[in-house]
């Protein structure tokens, strides 16, 4: 019988909430440990989530020997050096999306990791769900014919409040960091590495991204367009188009649980992926699988896709005036 796998969480907001869910639900994984900067934040997560102890620094977290991985729940300008931090404590490693604010960042963590052999893995749980795992399986088929063109498309109007995250530079705020990830990875997960980049970026009055339009031309001819905003509000859908039919992914397209083929000769197929839980426990299961076969990154979610997306976003916000430690 495999070991269970006891995570230490570090970070105590939503979304580690909502992956503490899936972890109590997912088989073989249990909330060992949280730590946060607030005791009091800290015990009521434990308590919530069934943690076995907690704490109040971080240092405490990477030292308890109990903890088998680490899931780093904080805002994005804090996970380079929280990463490096775990992983010079011997400790594996998935870390939020964006993983790191640049592509230097990334390469870094990458070469630390695998000096040390340890785990990490940026949480993408789009590249871990059932729907991307069967459209890979239909387009390797050559169902749909030869790849032509992508289109993908996060776009949501947030609140004008700048002081939020999403509009404060100082917190890595943008569409770029925060929504454009999702559509960079899924483009990179079914294209590749793209030969060549194009970006028009609309600014916010705070020096951030409100909106990036992005094509790329990948060596075979073909081409995606991708949308990302916190300005406006757009179908948060995908759509890959071949020589013989297209894929469309239904909303939300980064946790999608439908999507359908429509072949050229009239032929249609819907397919659903309802999630057992909240759609975390993908990328939940996807870690545990690494661990247990010693895998130091994750054919899913694999080391390069981080570094090619990294790479396009430092390119987008560099082309736009916005530096980030590039």
């Amino acid at each position: 019988m495999l070991k269970e796998i006891r995570w230490g969480i570090l970070g105590a907001g939503r979304i580690a909430n909502d992956f503490c869910t899936a972890i109590n639900f997912t088989e073989g994984s249990t909330v060992y440990a949280v730590a946060s900067r607030s005791e009091e934040s800290g015990k009521a997560f434990a308590v919530k989530h069934k943690a076995t102890v907690y704490y109040d620094n971080y240092l405490s977290l990477v030292n308890d020997a109990n903890v088998d991985v680490i899931y780093i729940a904080t805002p994005h300008p804090f996970h380079f050096e929280q990463a490096k931090f775990c992983l010079n404590h011997n400790k594996p490693v998935l870390c939020e999306k964006p993983i790191c604010m640049n592509h230097q960042q990334v390469l870094e963590l990458v070469e630390l990791a695998t000096k040390n052999k340890l785990f990490i893995m940026e949480a993408m749980w789009t590249s871990c769900m059932p729907f991307m795992n069967s459209i890979k399986e239909i387009i390797n088929a050559g169902i749909i014919g030869e790849l032509q063109y992508l289109h993908s498309s996060l776009c949501f109007t947030a609140p004008h409040n700048y002081e939020d995250r999403l509009y404060n530079k100082a917190l890595g705020g943008g569409s770029v960091l925060d929504v454009g990830v999702y559509v960079l990875s899924f483009a990179t997960n079914i294209l590749g590495t793209p030969s060549g980049m194009k970006s028009l970026v609309t600014m916010a009055s705070t020096g951030v991204d409100a909106s990036a339009n992005i094509i790329l031309q990948y060596p075979n001819g073909v081409t995606a367009h991708l949308l990302s905003s916190i300005a406006i509000t757009t179908p948060q859908e995908c759509s890959i188009v071949g020589t013989k039919g297209r894929i469309y992914v239904k909303e939300p397209m980064y946790k999608a649980t439908e999507f359908t083929l429509s072949l050229h000769n009239g032929e249609t197929k819907t397919y659903l992926y309802p999630h057992l839980c909240n759609g975390f426990e993908y990328e939940i299961k996807e870690v545990v699988n690494c661990i247990h076969h010693g895998f130091l990154q994750s054919e899913k979610v694999p080391h390069t896709q981080s570094l090619i997306v990294s790479k396009l976003m430092d390119e987008i916000l560099h082309d736009a005036g916005i530096d980030y430690g590039i």
